[in-house]
């Protein structure tokens, strides 16, 4: 059985991301796979599909914090279903075996 990516994924920032690398990672991801700049690819406009409703939920707060609830309690159930071996987060797993990331630019934090 297959493990669904989460909307952190698709965008490609961790769960403790704040609303403005959330933000920013969202216009990248949507400045890149924007069908304009990909015509006739069925992929990309698949791609900006996903990235547009993964955002629409992790920009809006009350959003965002149902569906953090909804993958905790999944995320428990997973670990009695299967065990010990799920007791580290899966997005530390899927980043751990994810190739490397090429962007123009590099999330840095404010100083």
């Amino acid at each position: 059985m297959e493990r669904e990516v989460t909307l952190y994924e698709i965008l490609e920032v961790s769960p403790h991301a704040s609303a403005q690398v959330i933000r920013a990672a969202y216009r990248c991801l949507a400045q890149c796979n924007h069908p304009d700049k990909n015509p006739g690819s069925a992929a990309a406009s698949e791609r900006q599909a996903q990235i547009n409703f993964a955002y629409g939920v992790l920009s809006d707060p009350s959003k965002r914090r149902r569906y953090d609830q909804r993958m905790g309690a999944q995320q428990e159930s997973d670990i009695e279903r299967r065990g010990s071996d799920l007791a580290t987060p899966a997005h530390s797993k899927a980043m751990d075996d994810a190739p490397p990331v090429s962007r123009a630019f590099v999330f840095r934090p404010f100083k």
